[in-house]
């Protein structure tokens, strides 16, 4: 039976960010291929490292993912590898209400990936249901396609509590067709855009998202979001909630410290970009100072005595401790609107 693998697929570890996940994967992916990336470029040019995404009214899962800032399926993906000069394909697997396939079927999504990675390209996939990553990159398969090979990122990843997985192997998967939401297939590399281009445009998106006022797949994002956040966090009643309960509002508090934390992925190449357009240092170096110092914000609350423990739980309930959490994230939104105001002036 037939079988391929496709060498040099760097092995990487899931940290528990889902929102920054998909730029790893990605630099992986193009390392693998050969390609000399940088990470913290794609971070800045996909838009991951200044994202802001919370559903207003609700404590709900979901708002770190990269689909959750998406207008319409693998934006963010197509975003970033349009920029980078790569052309592909994005595939939706749409499902009737029972699981059934509606566009597609096995077969050809196995066809897919079989031709793929047959000529040297890993597929980048999204999952339907992966505990907490819904993202991995496939890079090969065994008996004609009925089994895929690649690492497994997550087998469970707990804050606190578990370590993210052991990839040093690659899995193999029967029936992993069942398990695919959607898929990436690169085609070809074409000529970039100008340095300068591909920044200004990247400034911006970051702009736009910011200052998003209306909503996105029933959430908010940008300073809307950051708005809704803090209002919730100081002001909605604990009290009478479960200790289970609490700690899961405890685990979303920490998701969106994730995405806030990202800032600082972007970093390194906004400080290239200082470098390249001297024109524009003053301005970046204003910028970088203040998205770090937001950044710094995902850390915050360790100092404050929240842990996952059931004492730093019962902390998370208590009206006065999110207090504190609330104006310090104000502050920290405050030097998130700086840096947007500042990308702003450089694209006037």
């Amino acid at each position: 039976m037939q079988r391929k693998l496709i060498p040099n697929v760097p092995e990487i570890l899931y940290d528990g960010n889902n929102a920054a996940f998909f730029i790893t994967l990605l630099e992986a992916t193009l390392k693998g291929l050969g390609e000399d990336i940088d990470k913290a470029k794609l971070t800045a040019l996909s838009g991951e490292g200044n994202r802001f995404c919370w559903t207003d009214g609700e404590w709900v899962v979901g708002n770190e993912v990269t689909e959750s800032i998406n207008e319409t399926p693998f934006e963010t993906q197509n975003r970033v590898l349009s920029a980078i000069g790569w052309d592909a394909k994005y595939i939706t697997v749409q499902r009737s209400k029972d699981g059934n396939f509606m566009n597609m079927d096995t077969a050809q999504i196995r066809q897919d990936f079989i031709t793929a990675i047959d000529k040297g390209f890993p597929v980048l996939i999204r999952y339907i249901e992966h505990a907490d990553c819904d993202l991995n990159v496939f890079f090969g398969y065994e008996d004609d396609g009925q089994k895929i090979i690649g690492y497994n990122y997550n087998n469970g990843f707990e804050p606190g509590v578990s370590q993210p997985s052991d990839v040093s192997v690659p899995v193999t998967w029967d029936n992993w067709e069942n398990n695919i939401a959607g898929y990436i297939l690169l085609q070809n590399k074409t000529e970039t855009a100008s340095e300068r281009s591909m920044a200004l445009s990247a400034f911006r998106f970051i702009s736009e998202h910011a200052r998003k006022t209306g909503e996105i797949r029933g959430k908010k994002v940008g300073l809307a979001a950051w708005e809704s956040f803090l209002h919730h966090l100081e002001h909605d009643d604990f009290s009478l909630l479960s200790s289970e309960d609490v700690k899961g509002r405890f685990g979303i508090y920490c998701d969106t410290l994730c995405q806030i934390y990202a800032r600082k992925g972007a970093l390194p190449y906004y400080s290239y970009l200082a470098e390249q357009f001297p024109e524009w240092r003053n301005k970046l170096e204003t910028a970088i100072q203040a998205l770090d110092d937001c950044a710094s914000y995902g850390g915050f609350l360790w100092g404050q005595g929240f842990t996952f423990d059931e004492v730093g739980i019962e902390k998370f309930r208590s009206p006065e401790a999110r207090e504190i959490l609330a104006d310090a994230g104000r502050e920290a939104m405050k030097k998130d609107k700086i840096a947007v105001e500042q990308f702003e002036k450089i694209f006037e």
